[in-house]
Parts: structure tokens; sequence; C-alpha cells
């Protein structure tokens, strides 16, 4: 009997194998497809991002139109309305950047510009003022009490080609002012060619009278001397009692009995001790008192006394303690009316006085004897 034999079927790797490597092909292909799909749908969209976009840009709606005007437009998402208004932002700050120089810059800017104009002006006037046009022809002058117009337009001595616009204001007021008289001096321009000068007179506060000799001179309120002054002495009458007579008419007081090392010059400063003592006791004395006085004798600075309109001669010593002085006389005026005729105080812990005992006081000269 033949041994049969059994075979098994041999499975067809071939087939097998052909069936797995078409799965995974087609897996591959899905796969691919997939990306590929992933990617249009990508690009797509951001193709749609750009057009989107685009058309935002050219379809902005501007902040005044009307209401509606913006119907129909197409829709844009916030983050690009956003980025939008964030990009005109920026605009509009660099616009104002650009538009805006630094504070210094702007200040340097200002400053060179004052320069230029000043310069400018100075340019013009130093033209002008040289122009033949405005050259003087005409000085005049108003006279004053103690200065004649012919004497200020003299001493004023305006230089020959000056115009009113560059004459020489502070050498004219310098010359005229060598008059003691004058104390200040102004100008008028009277264009085209005529200058107009005018002066302001010193003013008198006292008289003085020497110890030598029949002198007297005129003292300014500012303590210059200004110039000696004639005295007319009548028949029977001291130059003192004239000298006072003249000072009272003036309105003024009258000092007498100044030392001969007291040398006045006209123009010059009075620095003089006696005369300074006398002008402390005038200034420190109470208006009241002091509008009774109305001579002093000084024939030193320690030595000073004066003599009241109702004839009382006080002797006051140097100026200290004026006010001290003052109060004691005023009491002893006060507990003896018109009856006092002299009080000392030049030491005001033992001051003294004489009086008269008669009922019938007259008035003095009103100066020293």
């Amino acid at each position: 009997m033949s041994e049969r034999k059994t075979h098994k079927k041999p499975t067809p790797r071939s087939k097998t194998r052909s069936t797995s490597q078409r799965g995974l092909a087609a897996d591959r292909g899905a796969a691919t497809r997939l990306r590929r799909t992933e990617k249009k749908v990508g690009e797509t969209r951001a193709k749609g991002r750009r057009l989107t976009k685009k058309a935002t840009l050219k379809r902005a709606v501007p902040r005044n139109s009307p209401r509606g005007a913006s119907d129909g437009a197409a829709t844009v998402p916030p983050f690009m309305v956003a980025s939008a208004q964030q990009m005109r932002a920026q605009r509009q700050q660099a616009a104002k950047g650009k538009s805006k120089l630094p504070k210094a810059q702007s200040i340097g800017r200002v400053f060179i510009i004052i320069v230029a104009l000043i310069a400018a002006c100075a340019v013009v006037l130093f033209i002008v003022s040289r122009m033949p046009v405005f050259t003087i022809t005409t000085v005049e002058a108003d006279a004053t009490e103690h200065v004649s117009s012919e004497s200020i337009v003299q001493l004023a001595a305006v230089d020959q080609g000056s115009t009113l616009l560059n004459f020489d204001e502070a050498g004219i007021a310098e010359r005229i002012k060598r008059n003691p008289w004058v104390s200040e001096v102004s100008y008028t321009r009277e264009f085209p060619n005529t200058l107009k000068i005018s002066v302001g007179e010193r003013s008198v506060k006292a008289i003085i009278t020497m110890s030598s000799g029949e002198l007297a001179w005129c003292l300014g309120s500012d303590d210059i001397w200004i110039e000696p002054l004639s005295i007319q002495v009548g028949d029977g009458e001291s130059f003192n009692d004239a000298a006072l007579a003249q000072a009272q008419q003036m309105g003024v007081i009258l000092i007498t009995d100044v030392p001969s090392s007291v040398s006045p010059q006209a123009g010059s400063t009075a620095s003089d001790d006696t005369i300074t003592a006398v002008e402390s006791f005038q200034s420190d004395f109470s208006s009241s008192f002091s509008s009774q006085i109305v001579s002093y004798s000084a024939p030193s600075a320690s030595s000073v006394s004066c003599v009241l309109s109702n004839g009382l001669s006080i002797s006051l010593g140097s100026a200290s303690e004026i006010g001290t002085k003052e109060a004691i006389i005023s009491s002893l005026i006060d507990k003896y009316p018109d009856r006092l005729t002299y009080i000392n105080v030049r030491v005001t812990s033992s001051p003294s006085y004489r009086m008269i005992d008669s009922e019938d006081v007259q008035s003095g000269s009103g100066t020293s004897s």
C-alpha cells in the first residue's frame, strides 16, 4: 500500500506580502492627502486674512462719516481693528514727536531771534541817529530865578554836528551843573532840529554867616554850598540882624558865628563838624519845636546854641541827648511861660535857666548878643 503523503497547502507569501504593502501604501497616501489638504486649508486661511486686512484698510469708515455709512461693509475681526487703531496712534505720536522741538532748543532759537532783532534795531538806530536831517541847529533854555537862559545855553556847549538822537546828555548836564544853583537837567527834543533844556534849582535851607568878617553864604537843602549872599545892613542894624531878616524873608534858618576854619566853595559839600552838629539838632528836634527856632550860633561843634522866635536864648552844647534836652526845655517853658530869657541844657543832669520877675516881657531880636 503506497504511503500517501499529505502536503499542507502553502500560504502564498507573495500574496500576503502584497496585501500588506498595499495597505501601507494606502495609509501613506491618505496621510499625504491629509497633509496637502491641511496645507491648502492653511494657505486659504492666510490668504483670507490678508485679503480681509487689505479690504479693511481700504474700506475703513472715517471718524466723522454719517451713521450707516459702513452698512454692508465686510465684518472686520476685533483683533484687526485694534491693530489698525494702534498703528494709527503710533503714526500720530510720531508726527507729534517730529513737530515738537526739545524745550532747550526752542528757548535757544527764541534767544537767537531776540538777539538778532536787538542787533537790527541797534543798527537802524545808529544809522537814523546820524542822519543830517536831525542835526541840532537851535538850543533853547528856560530861565530860573537865579540862572538865565543865556547862561544855560552857554554852559551846555552842545557839540557841533550833534543830532537830537545822539547828543552827549551826560556831558551837557555836567557842564550846566557847574552853576551851583542847578541841581538837575532835563531835555525836550522838538523835531526836526531843536533841543530845549530845562533845569531845576537847588533850594536853600540856611544862611550861614562867618565869625570873621561880614560874609554870608547860601547852603542848599542837599548840603551843597551855593554862593555868597549879599547882606544889606541898615542904619543902626547889626550884620546878624540884617542876615536874620534876609533868612526870614527867604523862609530859612540862620546859622551865625561859624568858625573861620569853615571854607565854603560853590558846588562843594558842607561837611564841617559845626554845620553837621546844627543839622543834627534841627533834624532830631520835633517839628513843633524846630519850627520855633529862627537862628543857631555855632562857634564850635560842642558849643551850639539857638534862639527861638520869642527871643528865648538856649545853650544846647554838643549834639547829644537831643530828645532829653528838648524835653527839659519844653517843661521849663510850660512851667514859666513868657518869663524865661535863657536856658542852659549843655549838661542834662543839671540844667539852669534865667527869668525875669516882671510880667511885662517883650520879644527879643532873635539872635544871640
